[in-house]
């Protein structure tokens, strides 16, 4: 399954994913993605949901394992999740 070909995830989620993966809190992923806060932690919660995972840590393990995040690659960046 390609998440991004199935329009699962757009590309403002993979950028919100890249942040969570280098470790930013919610606050400052809002701060980069000009949002509030509540705006990111609704859309952070919607995407636990979609991918059935119970944490911030299990949805990034799911990026990484599914390929839209590549290994060794540190820090995680928008041009790595977009393949």
């Amino acid at each position: 399954m390609d998440l991004v070909s199935d329009g699962l995830i757009n590309d403002r989620d993979r950028w919100l994913i890249v942040m969570l993966a280098r470790g930013y809190t919610t606050t400052k992923i809002a701060h980069e993605m000009h949002l509030s806060r509540y705006t990111v932690a609704e859309r952070i919660s919607k995407l636990l949901l979609q991918f059935a995972c119970s944490n911030r840590s299990q949805l990034v393990a799911y990026f990484y394992a599914h390929r839209l995040l590549h290994v060794g690659i540190w820090p995680p960046s928008v041009s790595d999740a977009l393949g």
